[in-house]
């Protein structure tokens, strides 16, 4: 799947991939925030879903999702610290937590 998001240098962290803005689009404050915070959260999302290489993990990562490509089985879910951590992964995904119920 392709992004819908790239990092941008401008006053978004994230915008809009191939999309031209036009003068006067955010005539008001709250149009801009809603649309800067809704495009850095996708972006956030969607490079959560890039897989990294193993040696980029950290402690403070927490479990992560453990891949080996190409995809032929199940990710493991753990962290390296783990003592069954299997040898044969090579890179991670880190987990999106759900967003809290409410009652």
């Amino acid at each position: 799947m392709e992004r819908l998001t790239e990092k941008s240098i401008g006053c978004f962290q994230y915008d809009l991939k191939n999309y031209k803005h036009k003068t006067h689009e955010f005539n008001d404050y709250h149009a801009f925030y809603a649309y800067s915070m809704a495009v850095k959260r996708l972006g956030e999302l969607e490079g959560a879903l890039v897989p990294r290489p193993l040696d980029e993990w950290d402690e403070d990562m927490g479990d992560c999702l453990w891949w080996t490509f190409p995809i032929e089985e199940p990710p493991y879910c753990g962290s390296p610290l783990d003592c069954d951590f299997p040898d044969h992964v090579t890179h991670f995904t880190r987990l999106l937590l759900p967003l809290e119920v409410e009652d």
